[in-house]
């Protein structure tokens, strides 16, 4: 999102304290065994079981399992060890 969103930033700190990474103000990147659909739900973006709740903010959520580009070394040694890592149950 061009502009930040603190009320989703707020709930991805509150909910992924030791598993998220902020590339900037308005781009983080999260760590969770979770579907999309369902970390937008956690995270209070927009929730298919109860569509008519307000949304936290607006955000792009999507799963990856491979990453490639620039970046400072920090990123690459999030990403590597969120990926490598099992998922905490």
């Amino acid at each position: 999102m061009p502009d930040p969103q603190p009320n989703v930033v707020a709930e991805i700190t509150k909910n992924f304290p030791s598993d998220h990474f902020a590339l900037s103000d308005t781009q983080y990147l999260v760590s969770s065994s979770e579907t999309a659909v369902e970390l937008s739900a956690k995270i209070g973006v927009y929730d298919l079981k109860n569509p008519t709740k307000p949304a936290t903010g607006n955000a792009v959520i999507f799963a990856t399992s491979s990453y490639f580009g620039r970046a400072h070394a920090t990123v690459w040694e999030w990403l590597k060890t969120k990926l490598e890592t099992p998922p905490r149950v």
